[in-house]
């Protein structure tokens, strides 16, 4: 780094000095920019080292240079330049960078290119105030050191930097073939020559289009080694007389080479922001065909019939299913309207129904008949939904799913089946494969408000495995897993209704929601899984029956509106702790004397049904 560092500022006080000599001023200060993409890819730890070699290379090239008393300074102000700017941007830029996001690219400018050359140029202004006085010229030369300071360091930073980080991650040119790529950087040259080898005509407005197609075929990084060739091609004709900028009468070389800086740095804001568009239009339009091709591949998959129509019925796009379901080509159904193919006795049904749906109404699945290619009529199900223009809000048409009624039953078994499995993503717990926790809350909530709205029972059940700890501890937190494991398999053997659930509540514990079951029904239940439980003989020598067991307590409640489910939680809670008090491998019931839930252990309550396994 610190070679490669030096040969970039020695190469840049070279080209600068006939400019000096000719009374100009520095064009571009690439030093700087180096330095700082160079940190922005390095670990922040070896920041200050970066920044010490930094320095002392800087304060060579200044020795060199003869400028000894202020040379430390200069140095200093570069530094502080460096690390301010990298300190501000280091949470914005990505690895690797991706200038052509607008988050990243505006740090950039906002940072490397305005805030940091604007302080370090403040301080080199500085430079003189220990060996000057403040005269007004003086105040002006100072602010001619700022404004010389700050345009070199803002071009350098905003063409070096994005052309390290191009080197360093290996961005190529948009994939573009050799030939092309050479080809528009010799058209750059070119066209620099052609403007700056003359001074009787202002062309300097022919670089832009030049630089903007090299963009637009290559990309950011050869926007930035354009805009580069540029500043020095350009940098030295205008030194050695050449160029536009001698059209503009009585003007020192200062004053071209701020022209000329103006000129590369309102080029390179046109060129990034552009290339920021571009590029933010070619990821929507690869997220759009991205999008497009999974509907069209949900689409032509789906055995469904996939229908999207005007807001005044027309048809905008038929699912090839039509043709395995009815026999028609979509081309044939997107030239007619929905009413040429419907039996004339469902047609004021359908039609009723769309027009329902487009006026935001609600609707509901309309069974209706088709009439198929060889002539006779199918039956199919609709159900449309409006969708909504996502900018306006406003309705923009309808969808419309079309099913074989015939074979209703087989596809909505494919729907829940693959709906289950998104679901289980959220709800079944990993291990046991079994409901979570999550989806137990939700059941009991839910099932808690049915209880409450028809007045029937609801019993809760928590399990929990006997000397579990003691288990792990013996035969390993594997085999634990594995005892987990057929322990809820035992438990979805016995809990078979479809509207029981059975969960993991959390570690060794288990829980039942039983809706519409009684007392004596969850009691049998439990009896149940101690039984099958027992009944795998998984071995625990820790356990006084020398097998795995499991405690129960169970609950059985009336909802009311003034009751909590969490009421029943504590009540089972509670029976389930006097179990395992009791000796484990029992059920305890804990049950009110009116019928709603308790605490199995208030005086109000008569003795809990204790039953031991």
């Amino acid at each position: 780094m610190a070679f490669l560092l030096s040969v970039i500022s020695a190469a840049s006080s070279l080209i600068s000095e006939q400019s000096w000599r000719a009374g100009g001023v520095t064009l571009l200060w690439p030093t700087n920019g180096f330095l700082m993409g160079y940190l922005l890819c390095a670990p922040r730890r070896r920041w200050p080292a970066y920044l010490a070699i930094g320095f002392l290379v800087d304060l060579g090239v200044n020795l060199l240079l003869g400028e000894s008393w202020a040379s430390p300074y200069l140095a200093l102000c570069n530094m502080v330049e460096v690390g301010l700017a990298v300190a501000l941007m280091y949470r914005s830029i990505s690895s690797p960078p991706d200038l052509t996001q607008r988050k990243q690219l505006t740090a950039l400018i906002l940072y490397g290119m305005v805030v940091a050359p604007a302080v370090a140029s403040g301080l080199a202004a500085l430079t003189s105030l220990l060996f000057a006085h403040h005269s007004s010229p003086y105040l002006r030369h100072q602010f001619l050191l700022f404004r010389t300071w700050y345009l070199a360091d803002a071009l350098g930073a905003a063409t070096v930097t994005p052309l390290y980080w191009s080197y360093r991650f290996r961005v190529g040119y948009n994939s573009r073939s050799w030939g092309e790529r050479i080809g528009l950087f010799l058209l750059v040259i070119a066209a620099t020559l052609l403007v700056f080898l003359q001074s009787r005509v202002p062309l300097l407005f022919l670089l832009l289009p030049v630089l903007l197609l090299l963009g637009v075929r290559l990309g950011l990084a050869a926007s930035a080694l354009g805009l580069l060739m540029v500043s020095v091609i350009g940098g030295l004709l205008t030194t050695w007389g050449h160029g536009p900028a001698m059209l503009i009468q009585n003007s020192t070389l200062a004053f071209r080479d701020l022209s000329l800086q103006i000129f590369i740095a309102i080029a390179m804001l046109l060129l990034y922001i552009a290339e920021v568009v571009t590029s933010e239009s070619t990821r929507l339009q690869l997220s759009l065909k991205a999008s497009e091709s999974r509907f069209r591949l949900l689409a032509e998959s789906s055995r469904d019939i996939i229908v999207m129509l005007g807001l005044h019925g027309e048809r905008l796009y038929v699912s090839p299913a039509i043709t395995e379901v009815l026999g028609w080509q979509p081309q044939e159904i997107l030239a007619e309207t929905f009413r040429d193919r419907v039996h004339p006795e469902d047609a004021q049904k359908l039609t009723q129904l769309l027009e329902d749906c487009a006026a935001g109404k609600p609707t509901r699945p309309l069974a209706y008949r088709s009439r198929t290619k060889g002539g006779e009529y199918h039956w199919l199900e609709t159900n449309p939904r409006l969708y909504h223009d996502p900018l306006t809000g406003e309705p923009a048409g309808i969808v419309s799913i079309l099913r074989d009624v015939a074979e209703r039953k087989t596809a909505e078994e494919e729907l829940a089946r693959a709906f289950r499995m998104v679901q289980n993503l959220a709800s079944i717990d990993g291990l046991t494969s079994i409901a979570n926790r999550r989806l137990f809350d939700e059941t009991l909530e839910r099932e808690w408000r049915r209880a409450v709205r028809d007045g029937r029972q609801l019993s809760l059940v928590l399990l929990d495995v006997d000397h579990f700890k003691l288990y792990n501890d013996l035969y390993g937190h594997l085999s634990g897993d594995d005892c987990l494991r057929q322990i809820a398999e035992s438990i979805r053997n016995v809990v078979t209704r479809a509207a029981d659930l059975a969960a993991r509540y959390g570690g060794e514990e288990f829980a039942l929601i039983l809706p519409n079951t009684d007392r004596n029904g969850a009691l049998k239940i439990c009896n149940e899984i101690l039984a099958a439980v027992r009944k795998r003989s998984i071995v625990h020598n820790a356990n006084p029956h020398a097998v795995v067991t499991v405690s129960a307590g169970c609950v059985t409640c009336i909802a009311r509106d003034d009751s909590s489910y969490r009421i029943a939680l504590e009540a089972a809670d509670a029976a389930l702790y006097r179990a395992k008090a009791l000796g484990r491998n029992r059920v305890e019931v804990a049950h009110s004397a009116d019928g709603s839930c308790g605490d199995p252990t208030s005086p109000q309550l008569p003795p809990s049904n204790a039953v031991s396994s």
